[in-house]
């Protein structure tokens, strides 16, 4: 008894484990029920260089996030690093539930350059007050962050909270709202150190080209002027003037200008596009957005959207990072599944048993009859062979008692409560019965040798009835042997319908991505996985009952042959003791 509960208690913890496992994290904090892996691709973006303290932009709508599960403006949205617990700055630019659209910039310590890293959005928390916290996603060196938010769009998210006044809002922005322009400049706080760099980035979108239409002009001696003449982009540093090589502009366009003590250079999309070998001028004092704040002409019509000013010289790689994370269909940033904190179908298992096809499902049903059949033959032959095991040492125990008298143990067992049953069920016994029935068969033999055909006979009778006990022993071994050879056969039929069913419908759809094609490979690769989940511990069941029923098959060989030789020696002296008579 103590070694079957041992057994099992082995198979319900083994069962714990894998029912219980999970290959995703520890969960964050259990008052949120939901989360979703975010992923951002360096590699994707062909950002190759390490960046620090960068912030990302995430933008939800309704067709990766159920907005209906946070609260409405997203106060309980929280951003967690790969580690699970590392909570990660952020500020929500824009959270709108009912048109389920939404910008948030995120601060990572740290993008890779040319790999992937995971963070966690947590959300489902009908309590949870906001942790938005702008000034600290963006770095000391921002003197001006500026998402242009309907409601406030001259608020600055840096932490030298320069705003500024007189911008009017535009609906559509190349994130978000936007700043809207149609003649009328905006002045905000310019401060440049040639010595230290300086870094200017925004989104402009041209609505009527203009001769001259004037984007940023920072004053002062040496100023720099960032323009359009017809669409197409030039940079003026101290009167140097350089054309963009680019063809005209008709949409939103990313614009970024960095310059040093040597240098300035304008960037287009993310790339270099105009150089003036002139630093940018020093400067304390103001700029204008819009048009240079002095001639009527410059005035530029149309929008401008995430204005950023910097103190510092930013690297290429960053102004490359910002077009590919900012820029409509970014592949910076991949959207996992939606998990649940508890409950089956949710986690990685979940996205596998949401794209299960119908097909896979049939297969699986069968591998878990499979697999319930074979644990069921596993643990009645168990119990068998174990009883039949016990009950034999019992009866050879007494029948060892009897010494010469081999007649002693027929018909009632001179046995004590409970081992009379126990030495019936005994293999060995039913052998040692057989045995007796045929010396009875043939009448008195006491006093008379036993001839060879006598001894034939027996031997004969004690064999079948061997055979009949390794019958019963093999009984429904071969539903283990189907199970180790058909599961992972059966399984693999399955993976195999589910990845041609998975392109088949790729194919129809015509959606070639790794979002699109991992969940259903998975879920295919699940009906392999359920038969060898099958196979197994049938395979190492059935080599166990194979070495129990093997020792009992020859404790009853060797019990036999030594019943017909005891017994030839018994009636051969008792032959001889009379003949003395």
């Amino acid at each position: 008894m103590n070694s079957r509960r041992r057994i099992a208690t082995i198979l319900i913890v083994i069962a714990a484990a894998v029912l219980g496992s999970s290959p995703a994290s520890a969960w964050f904090d259990n008052a949120w029920s939901f989360r979703k892996a975010i992923t951002v691709d360096s590699k994707a973006a062909a950002v190759d260089d390490t960046l620090k303290h960068y912030p990302v932009l995430i933008r939800l709508d309704s067709s990766r996030f159920n907005f209906d599960d946070a609260q409405k403006a997203g106060q309980d949205l929280r951003f967690v690093d790969s580690d699970d617990r590392t909570v990660l700055n952020y500020q929500i630019e824009s959270f709108d539930s009912a048109l389920g659209l939404a910008m948030i910039w995120v601060d990572m310590p740290e993008l890779p350059g040319g790999s992937e890293h995971q963070i966690w959005m947590y959300y489902g928390n009908k309590t949870a007050q906001s942790g938005a916290d702008p000034v600290k996603v963006f770095d000391a060196a921002y003197r001006g962050v500026y998402h242009f938010v309907s409601g406030n769009p001259g608020r600055d998210s840096s932490s030298a909270h320069a705003d500024i006044a007189g911008v009017a809002t535009a609906a559509a922005g190349a994130i978000g709202a936007g700043a809207g322009f149609t003649g009328q400049p905006v002045s905000l706080p310019a401060s440049v150190n040639p010595a230290t760099g300086f870094t200017l980035s925004f989104w402009a979108h041209e609505k009527a080209p203009a001769a001259n239409a004037v984007l940023y002009a920072l004053h002062g001696a040496g100023a720099l002027v960032v323009g359009l003449k017809q669409g197409v982009p030039y940079l003026e540093v101290g009167g140097q003037h350089v054309d963009a090589t680019v063809p005209p502009l008709a949409d939103w366009t990313d614009f970024a200008v960095v310059g040093d003590a040597g240098k300035t250079t304008l960037y287009v999309d993310g790339k270099p596009a105009a150089t003036v070998n002139a630093p940018v001028p020093a400067t304390v004092g103001t700029a204008t957005l819009g048009a240079d704040g002095t001639t009527p002409s410059t005035a530029f019509t149309g929008e401008i959207d995430e204005l950023r000013t910097s103190a510092t010289a930013r690297p290429a790689s960053l102004v490359a990072a910002d077009y590919a994370a900012q820029r409509a269909g970014s592949p910076l940033v991949e959207y996992g599944a939606d998990e649940k904190a508890s409950g089956v179908g949710f986690g990685y298992f979940g996205i596998i048993f949401r794209n299960i096809t119908p097909d896979a499902w049939v297969v699986i049903a069968v591998l878990a009859v499979m697999a319930v059949l074979s644990w069921l033959v596993m643990w009645t032959k168990w119990n068998y062979v174990a009883r039949a095991a016990r009950a034999n040492r019992v009866f050879l125990a007494r029948y060892r008692e009897q010494g010469s008298n081999l007649t002693a143990l027929d018909g009632a067992l001179a046995a004590p409560g409970g081992k009379r049953r126990l030495i019936e069920a005994a293999p060995i016994y039913r052998v040692y019965r057989i045995g007796m029935a045929e010396l009875h068969a043939r009448g008195d033999l006491r006093g008379r040798a036993l001839t060879g055909e006598t001894v034939a006979a027996i031997r004969a009778s004690l064999d079948g009835q061997q055979v009949e006990e390794n019958q019963a022993l093999d009984r429904h071994m071969v539903l283990l042997t189907i199970a180790i050879a058909g599961g992972p056969f059966i399984g693999l039929l399955g993976t195999v319908l589910g990845v041609m069913i998975t392109f088949a419908a790729i194919a129809a759809a015509g959606d070639v991505n790794v979002n699109a094609i991992a969940p259903g490979i998975a879920a295919a690769l699940l009906a392999t996985v359920t038969g060898l989940f099958v196979a197994i511990p049938a395979l190492f069941g059935y080599n166990y009952l194979s070495t129990l029923n093997a020792d009992v098959s020859a404790k009853m060989q060797v019990f036999a042959d030594q019943f017909v030789t005891r017994l030839a020696e018994v009636q051969r002296d008792a032959s001889r003791a009379q003949a003395a008579e």
